[in-house]
């Protein structure tokens, strides 16, 4: 009986022991985190090494880890110091283990009082050697992370990634017919693997942390002749080593006769996405096309920018060049991006933005960018290359309660710089708007100024602040005046007008509707004048302006700050 106590006590005390190491009591955490996987290889020989990087999106003050990773024997090894970390401040608390079966298991903390990780994470690497020819797996099984608020969460994710093991390209034969013979054949580094959906580059030369990809004619000929859709996409693996990642290739073969069914070209660096349409190529007699992404990092920038950077996050300098010579600036829609971003705990999606960092340290909002939670990245069109990065911002007023149904229109308007308030940090949600200031907030959450622009209307003075806005609209055709030659600068804009001033802009914009079950016409449609009919049918299929009670539109109803705003949001997030 004494002897049964002492086991007990025993196994209390190790247990003791063992979650001593961790920071004090652990329990499940109240957040969802986005684990992941990559290799740095989608192809390696037998004898080659590979690493598995693991990554966690949306980390929410992360103190320490246990990660378990699963890999097939028969087909890799793993050494004593497969695991690596470059996390600072973290230290194993046990070595690297080994286990029985095809498993790495690696345990961390950080050390002392300072501020848990937040954010993309990297929580490190498992480096593996390829022993036998075949298609490994790599499975993140469990993983438990503790957080500084003396929470502590255990995950079974079971995300995974994989390689393709090949031979190591050698053999020897003995001819017949009186002859002998030898051949041997090698599969070349960074040698794509080409489908009908993409070309994909698994394991880029890395010199001085810059993943280089440079794809030949022949590489871009099998690219072309396999594409089965409108979309020609170059995939780029880079590996966590790299910091940069530069793709060149010929465009002969895109503008060849088999090329034309692709109508974009996608490069997706690993870093981000940019997406280049073809009239960008067509336009131009280049041979050749280099683009380039680098991840900065913060410490390299001015403190003002670097502040307004969220820990985790980067900032991203792109380049464009056809045969070695910069594009200065892109036609609208000729290129469009997208960069990570992880929304922390609190943030909303329709708050998250683009900066532009000018040469002079300067930033610069980018309005067009929109986020896609699904995804998990910010989507913008730029007007040039150069650096950005996203951020969330939040602005709000302190009359919002008077319009609570329009807060989220209005604060993401603000968020872009599209409205503002009246003074004493007020919006005034249900006051009347003018035309003036429909038509400026419509230029401006668009983007559409255009400083060459000149107004006509009598009512518009040179250097107003309505000059530009009102001039720009009238260059697109948005805005038309009256018949005695004027805007109606102060004119309370109709419901009916803004619906005009909205579909001409999305004409002027290009914007393509998604097809729309008709909706039921308006109980006082006949009230609706004869110019308005067609843009008023148009904004209602798509859900871009409502009813206002009883199925009725009230055309030559006033609209208030607060209709405008959702009107407007609801044709940016379209």
């Amino acid at each position: 009986m004494v002897s049964m106590k002492r086991k007990i006590w025993t196994i209390g005390l190790a247990l003791l022991l063992l979650c001593s190491v961790w920071p004090s009591a652990l329990f499940a955490a109240p957040y969802e985190p986005d684990f992941y996987l990559n290799v740095s290889k989608a192809e390696v020989r037998v004898g080659e090494t590979i690493e598995v990087e693991i990554g966690l999106r949306n980390a929410q003050e992360l103190v320490a880890f246990e990660l378990n990773v699963k890999f097939d024997p028969s087909l890799w090894t793993a050494g004593s110091g497969a695991f690596t970390t470059s996390l600072t401040g973290f230290s194993s608390l046990v070595n690297t283990e080994l286990l029985p079966g095809g498993q790495v298991r690696a345990v961390y903390s950080k050390l002392g009082d300072a501020a848990g990780e937040s954010g993309s994470i990297v929580l490190g690497t498992v480096k593996l050697t390829a022993k036998a020819v075949g298609e490994g797996n790599f499975t993140l099984d469990a993983i438990k992370v503790g957080q500084s608020n003396d929470q502590w969460t255990t995950y079974k994710p079971a995300t995974g990634a994989n390689a393709v093991i090949v031979g190591n390209g050698t053999g020897g034969g003995d001819g017949t017919g009186g002859g002998s013979g030898s051949g041997s054949g090698t599969t070349p580094d960074n040698e794509p693997i080409i489908t009908e959906k993409s070309v994909m580059v698994g394991a880029p030369s890395i010199v001085g942390g810059t993943a280089q990809v440079k794809l030949n004619a022949n590489h871009m000929q099998r690219a072309v002749d396999l594409l089965s859709g409108q979309t020609l996409r170059i995939e780029v693996q880079p590996g966590v080593a790299a910091s940069k990642v530069e793709v060149e290739f010929p465009l002969a073969q895109v503008r060849g006769e088999a090329g034309q069914k692709a109508k974009n070209i996608v490069i997706d660096s690993g870093l981000a996405i940019v997406t280049l349409d073809r009239g960008l190529i067509d336009d131009e007699s280049a041979s050749n096309l280099q683009f380039s992404v680098r991840r900065l990092d913060v410490s390299s920038l001015p403190a003002n920018i670097g502040e307004q950077v969220n820990p985790g996050d980067a900032v991203y300098d792109f380049e464009l060049l056809l045969d070695g010579r910069p594009i200065r600036a892109f036609g609208g829609g000729e290129v469009t991006v997208e960069v990570p971003y992880t929304l922390r705990p609190g943030e909303t999606a329709d708050k998250i933005v683009i900066y532009y960092v000018t040469d002079s340290g300067e930033l610069e909002l980018v309005k067009n960018a929109r986020y896609n939670p699904a995804t998990g990245k910010v989507k913008f069109s730029p007007k040039h290359f150069s650096k950005y990065f996203p951020a969330y911002v939040h602005k709000t007023f302190g009359d919002l309660g008077q319009a609570a149904w329009a807060r989220s229109y209005i604060e993401a308007l603000a968020a872009r710089d599209a409205v503002n308030g009246v003074g004493n940090d007020a919006f005034r949600p249900n006051g009347q708007l003018t035309r003036a200031q429909f038509i400026t907030m419509l230029v401006q959450l668009f983007d559409l100024e255009d400083a060459s622009a000149a107004a006509t209307f009598s009512d518009v003075q040179k250097g107003s602040w309505h000059d530009k806005a009102v001039a720009s609209a009238q260059k697109l055709g948005i805005a038309q005046g009256k018949p005695d030659g004027s805007f109606g600068i102060n004119d309370a804009i109709s419901r009916q007008d803004m619906a005009v001033m909205l579909y001409r802009a999305s004409k002027a914009m290009g914007l393509a509707w998604s097809p729309s079950a008709e909706a039921p016409a308006f109980a006082d449609a006949a009230s609706i004048a004869p110019y308005a009919v067609e843009a008023v049918a148009v904004m209602q299929e798509q859900g871009i302006i409502n009813g206002m009670g009883e199925n009725s539109f009230a055309p030559r109803g006033l609209s208030t700050r607060a209709q405008a705003a959702a009107v407007l949001y609801r044709m940016f997030g379209l």
